[in-house]
C-alpha cells in the first residue's frame, strides 16, 4: 500500500509540534545500528534512510553493522546507549522479538526498546537451490517427505523468524528439516546459491530478487495472499494444500532505547515521515522490497509493538521453540 502524501504531511505537522520542546535534536552525528551483516535487507533500507534522515536533520547519520548473537548485540548497543535519540536501531522483529525467544545467550528483551517509526513490511519467499528437482511448493513438500535425509535450510539464527517460518512450513507439510543457523541473511543466501543449503525462507528484498532473476536460486512460493509485483510468476503459498493460513511478513522500523523521551521519538518519527514524503526516497525504499506502511502516531506505534511481541510469543509456542 502506497503511503498517501496528504496523510504523511498531516502526521508530520502533528509530530513536529510534539517535538518542538526538543528543537535541537539531533544536535550531532547519529549512529544507525544494523544488527546484521552488510548487504542484507535491513542494511539496504538503513543506508537509504540514513541518507534521507541526514538531509532532513542536517546532521550526519552513520550506519554501523553490529553483528552477533542473532542480532542481540546490535539491539543491546542501542538499548544501553544514552537515551537521547542519537543512537538508533534500524530494526525488525527478528532481533527485537524472536532472538530473545530462541537464543539463550541473548541478553536483550523486546521491552528494552520502543518504536519511533515504521517504514514498512517485506513479503517473504520460499526458495530452493537451483538444482533441486522441484518447481512448486507442493512438489517440494513431496520431495522433502521422500528424501533420504532432512533437507537443510538456513536462517539468521535459532529463534529467528526465518527459523520459525521454516519449522512451521515443515510441520504443516509433514516433513523433517535440518536447521543451519547463520549470523545474517547474506551468508546463508550465499550458501543457498552455492548449493550448500537445500532451501530457505527469505525476504523478497535486498539481493534476493536479483538472485531469483539470475537463476542462482529458485523461488517456489511467496508468502502473501497473491503473487507480488516484483515476482509475478511465483505463486502464493496459499495455493498449496494445508498452507491457507500460513501468513508471515517482516517489518522494518527505527527503534530507540525505552527511556527515550516522547518528544525525541516524535522528532525522529517526523524526520522519517518527511523523508518518505519524497518520491525519490519512497522509490528507493520500495526498490529494496519494502511495502510502505501508513503513518503512525507514537501511541499507535507503542500498541503495534506490543501486539507484535504477543504474536511472536504465540508463534514460538506453536512450533515448540525453546531457547538454545
Amino acid at each position: 500500500m502506497k503511503v498517501g502524501f496528504k496523510m504523511l504531511m498531516a502526521s508530520l505537522v502533528g509530530l513536529m509540534l510534539a517535538g518542538a520542546a526538543h528543537a535541537q535534536y539531533p544536535s550531532r552525528q547519529m549512529n544507525m545500528v544494523v544488527a546484521f551483516p552488510a548487504g542484507g535487507p535491513s542494511d539496504v533500507v538503513a543506508r537509504v534512510m540514513s541518507k534521507a534522515i541526514s538531509e532532513q536533520t542536517n546532521q550526519p547519520v552513520i550506519v554501523e553493522n553490529v553483528v552477533g548473537v542473532g542480532g542481540s548485540l546490535g539491539v543491546l548497543k542501542v538499548a544501553n546507549a544514552t537515551a537521547d535519540g542519537h543512537t538508533i536501531l534500524a530494526g525488525s522483529p527478528l532481533e527485537l522479538i524472536y532472538t530473545p525467544l530462541g537464543v539463550a545467550a541473548a541478553k536483550n528483551k523486546p521491552e528494552d526498546m520502543r518504536m519511533a517509526a515504521l517504514m514498512g513490511r517485506t513479503v517473504m519467499v520460499i526458495a530452493v537451490r537451483k538444482d533441486l528437482p522441484v518447481n512448486t511448493m507442493a512438489e517440494f513438500v513431496e520431495y522433502a517427505k521422500k528424501a533420504d535425509k532432512p533437507l537443510a535450510f538456513g536462517s539468521t539464527g535459532v529463534g529467528s523468524l526465518y527459523h520459525l517460518m521454516a519449522e512451521d512450513a515443515a510441520k504443516i507439510g509433514g516433513f523433517k528439516a535440518l536447521h543451519a543457523p547463520y549470523n545474517g541473511l547474506a551468508p546463508y543466501l550465499k550458501d543457498l546459491m552455492g548449493g550448500v543449503l537445500d532451501w530457505a525462507v527469505l525476504p523478497a528484498a535486498g539481493p534476493v530478487p536479483g538472485a531469483i532473476d539470475g537463476g542462482q536460486i529458485k523461488a517456489i512460493a511467496v508468502v502473501s495472499p497473491a503473487p507480488i509485483a516484483r515476482l509475478p510468476k511465483v505463486p502464493s503459498i496459499r495455493e498449496t494444500s494445508g498452507y491457507g493460513n500460513y501468513d508471515y511478513s517482516i517489518w522494518i522500523g527505527l527503534q530507540v532505547s525505552k527511556n527515550t523521551p516522547d518528544a525525541i521519538a516524535a522528532s525522529l518519527n517526523s524526520a522519517v515521515l518527511a523523508a518518505l514524503a519524497k518520491p525519490e526516497v519512497r522509490k528507493s525504499v520500495e526498490a529494496a522490497g519494502v511495502v510502505l506502511a501508513p503513518p503512525m502516531t507514537l501511541g499507535r506505534l507503542d500498541s503495534f509493538y506490543k501486539d507484535e511481541i504477543a504474536a511472536g510469543a504465540a508463534v514460538a509456542k506453536t512450533v515448540g521453540l525453546k531457547p538454545q
